[in-house]
């Protein structure tokens, strides 16, 4: 008998809406705290001092030093192959050191102290800078010790998006890493409220540059050191001022992929409402006080907080790590943060699990037919095995020895939120991994709206409403989305809902019904199971010539299937029959897909414009669209490619990795007029 994961509330729903559903154990009540009476992040602290004060909880690893090495890379210039030395420069890195509940909570206790010493006050904003480190997180408790709110700012925001939030938030204090000192050096002529500076470094030193700004920065601002502050409460100690459940405990700037970024209000008793939620059904599937969490994603986004905090709350120790040391290769004279770590739970947004899974396969398929021929047939099997609750561990230390030894061995499940997941990445994480799960959610959440559960083994959605919220499906006229049929925009109500943007009355009214339910500004679709779907974000869907819409995110998720392309911005418009789009293939991956496919050359800056490698790529992808049964309408009918790794720091991504559509499309605005050109459009 299939499970059914989320129940409609009796005499709900209408015309234009479907009926209500929650989770399926909380139809009666929606959680709207953690137990025991947690209503406040900081509590979550205390609540694991309390029950496991001897526990470890938060650990770090020290950059001991950096190792430089000089490596020989061929390039083909001029029709010849030449050699070319390149210096590479990687870290070195301790063990982990671990923090326990009993010296966190001290820490942290301390920290707030020292901020009241130098003049904070409760309800005073605290903004963090910094990339995700314990650091990070001792400031955020501090300050929430005090009742502080802290303004959480991408490491890689611009100069002018941190100003922005900085002066919207009126912030008292900044706290960043001794890195990001220059940028601060460069804008604070133009920062009006704050009044503190204080900022923490490697154990090995800081950047050129950074000693030069720290003694600029003095000239304006007193600044501390995270340590000097430390000592400040230890000398002046104060009782905590705990907050409320009511108060706010963030001012989350989301990501900004049109315009500035919005300052989300985000309050105490709605991170612990999810965190409450999230125990009710994963508790199981954990062993708490044991358990090992890999955090690596910006603390900034709202996902990777909550899961911190949650961890946190319920015993599942937290180690830091980086992106650019997660994996063997990256580092020098020690293991990478994955290996060292071994954790038991980790998480990553789509970009990372399609970058693994592309790495898997080049490396299966470089291998005999035999070999390849056992991998897919294994990941297969493995995945209707576990759909039907067979046995099949067994193939692990069989096919799948290696990649598990990659993550350390113990991985118990994988979390990927932030945008759609293809299903043939979850299919061969599954396998080759762990069991992948796929939530959902969006700052105004609070964290997460929905999430599968670590057993279930069905693609194409993102499991039931999480039991802080209840959701329903909303009429999108425009674009024949209807309640009737099951689908419409995703609308969702409960305690963990925001408590607006910061002076931005009328977006938040935009955003909030009166009756308190956000509009997500997703479309969704429910399963037979009661999980959810989302088809795509209501501003991508987009209408062609022929009057029928097609949904660019979706499309994107699918396309990623190929192996040529590392990302994809599909662009399609009414005047199109089809859509086209500009792919991101990384340069230094170019030339060697060039010759596998056998494409002539004399210099690697040129396979980018070579009409054959073009024609090479958009035959795969087309061949994608066929094989996951793309209509001609949502078939590709043109490409063009640009050689530039998209990234947050050249302004293609978010620094949630998503697409920054415009910016993109305006730097290759000249390939797509290419494109239309080629497509026979009128240029308007």
């Amino acid at each position: 008998m299939a499970v059914v994961y989320s129940k409609a509330l009796p005499q709900s729903g209408g015309a234009n809406e479907t009926p209500t559903r929650r989770f399926h154990t909380s139809t009666e009540k929606i959680i709207d705290q953690a137990n025991p009476d947690i209503t406040n992040i900081y509590a979550a602290l205390l609540y694991g001092q309390q029950t496991r004060p001897d526990n470890p909880v938060l650990g770090k690893r020290d950059v001991l030093g950096t190792v430089t090495e000089d490596k020989q890379v061929q390039h083909k210039v001029n029709g010849k192959m030449e050699t070319v030395t390149k210096q590479w420069s990687y870290f070195k890195l301790s063990e982990y050191k671990w923090m326990t509940y009993s010296q966190a909570v001290d820490y942290t206790t301390n920290l707030g102290a020292g901020f009241r010493s130098m003049g904070v006050k409760a309800k005073n904003r605290v903004l963090i800078y910094a990339p995700t480190s314990r650091e990070w997180q001792l400031c955020a408790f501090g300050a929430f010790s005090q009742s502080m709110q802290v303004v959480t700012a991408y490491d890689t925001l611009g100069e002018s998006g941190l100003l922005h939030a900085m002066n919207q938030a009126k912030v008292e204090v900044a706290f960043l890493k001794a890195d990001q000192m220059p940028i601060l050096a460069r804008i604070m002529d133009q920062i009006e409220t704050v009044k503190h500076v204080v900022y923490y470094q490697d154990l090995y030193g800081m950047p050129d540059g950074c000693k030069e700004a720290i003694d600029k920065v003095k000239t304006k601002y007193a600044v501390y050191t995270m340590e000097e502050v430390h000592e400040l409460g230890v000398k002046n100690p104060v009782e905590r001022q705990i907050p409320e459940g009511q108060d706010i405990a963030l001012v989350m700037y989301t990501s900004g992929s049109t315009g500035k970024p919005k300052g989300v209000l985000i309050g105490h008793q709605g991170v612990m409402a999810v965190a409450g939620g999230i125990h009710l059904f994963i508790a199981p599937y954990i062993e708490h006080g044991h358990d090992i969490i890999l955090s690596y994603l910006p603390l900034s986004h709202v996902l990777a907080f909550f899961v911190d905090v949650y961890c946190i709350y319920s015993g599942i120790r937290v180690g830091y790590g980086t992106p650019r040391t997660l994996t063997d290769d990256s580092v020098r004279e020690c293991q990478g943060d994955i290996k060292e770590l071994r954790p038991m739970v980790m998480m990553g947004v789509p970009q990372v699990w399609n970058t693994i899974r592309a790495g898997m396969l080049k490396q299966v398929n470089n291998s005999s037919w035999l070999v390849r021929k056992l991998f897919y047939n294994a990941v297969e099997l493995k995945n209707v095995l576990r759909s039907h609750n067979l046995p099949h561990n067994f193939m692990d230390n069989i096919v799948f020895k290696k990649t598990r030894e990659a993550t350390g061995g113990r991985l118990k499940f994988i979390i990927t939120g932030g945008a759609p997941i293809n299903r043939n990445v979850q299919k061969l994480m599954n396998a080759a991994l762990c069991p992948m799960i796929q939530g959902f959610g969006m700052t105004e959440a609070s964290g997460l709206l929905s999430v599968q559960l670590p057993d279930d083994s069905t693609f194409n959605n993102v499991g039931a409403p999480c039991p802080s919220v209840e959701m329903k499906l909303v009429d999108v006229p425009e674009a024949k989305y209807f309640a009737k049929d099951g689908k419409g925009e995703i609308w969702v109500r409960g305690p963990s809902i925001f408590k607006g943007y910061l002076d931005n009355d009328e977006l938040t009214r935009e955003t909030v019904t009166e009756d308190g339910w956000l509009k997500t500004g997703d479309i969704g679709q429910w399963t037979d199971q009661g999980q959810l779907t989302i088809i795509d974000r209501k501003k991508n869907l987009v209408k062609l010539v022929s009057g029928e819409y097609i949904a660019l995110e979706a499309l994107e998720s699918t396309y990623k299937n190929s192996l040529y392309i590392h990302n994809i911005c599909v662009v399609a418009d009414s005047r199109m029959a089809q859509p086209c789009a500009i792919v991101n293939i990384d340069d230094n991956q170019i030339a060697q897909m060039a010759d596998n496919a056998g494409i002539d050359y004399n210099n690697p800056s040129e396979i980018a414009t070579s009409q054959d490698f073009i024609k090479a790529v958009l035959a795969d992808l087309q061949h994608v669209a066929r094989e996951n049964n793309l209509t001609k309408q949502e078939t590709l009918a043109a490409i063009r490619i640009d050689a530039e790794l998209w990234s947050p720091e050249n302004d293609r991504l978010t620094p949630a990795m998503k697409l920054k559509r415009t910016d993109i499309c305006d730097y290759n605005q000249d390939k797509l007029e290419d494109m239309y050109r080629q497509m026979g459009l009128d240029q308007e």
